[in-house]
C-alpha cells in the first residue's frame, strides 16, 4: 500500500510547468464536453500574441462565425498555477487553468468549472 501526504489529494497530477507549455497544448479546437453545443473554441499563437474565436462548423466544412469578435489571449503565471485572461471589444474576464495536456482542459470561470475535449482538426 502506498501512503501520499494530505497535501497531495487534491493537487492535478498533470498541468503545465511553463507558457510555452501551455502555448503548445492550448492551441488547437476545444469542443464543451458533454454539450449539446456545436461551438468550437480555436487558440492558436502567433507573433507571441494569443488568440480565441468561436465558430460553429457548417456541414460543406466551412465555419460559421458565432461571436463577431476576436479575443486575446494572454496568459498570466500566479502562486499557484496559471490563469487564462481573454480580452475583447466589450471587456474581458479571467479563467483559472486547472487541468490541461494535449487533449483535455479544464478552465474556472467566476466559481464554474468547464471541462473541454481537444477535437482532431
Amino acid at each position: 500500500m502506498t501512503l501520499l501526504p494530505l497535501t497531495l489529494i487534491g493537487q492535478q497530477l498533470k498541468c503545465c510547468e511553463s507558457e510555452k507549455e501551455i502555448k503548445s497544448y492550448l492551441s488547437g479546437k476545444w469542443k464543451v464536453k458533454g454539450s449539446d453545443s456545436k461551438t468550437l473554441y480555436h487558440y492558436w499563437f502567433e507573433n507571441g500574441k494569443g488568440n480565441l474565436k468561436y465558430f460553429e462548423p457548417a456541414k460543406n466544412g466551412e465555419e460559421i462565425i458565432v461571436e463577431d469578435n476576436h479575443s486575446f489571449v494572454e496568459i498570466i503565471k500566479y502562486e499557484n498555477g496559471f490563469k487564462l485572461k481573454h480580452i475583447y471589444l466589450y471587456g474581458n474576464w479571467i479563467s483559472e487553468l486547472k487541468y490541461l495536456n494535449s487533449s483535455k482542459l479544464i478552465l474556472i470561470t467566476n466559481g464554474k468549472e468547464t471541462q473541454y475535449y481537444k477535437v482532431s482538426e
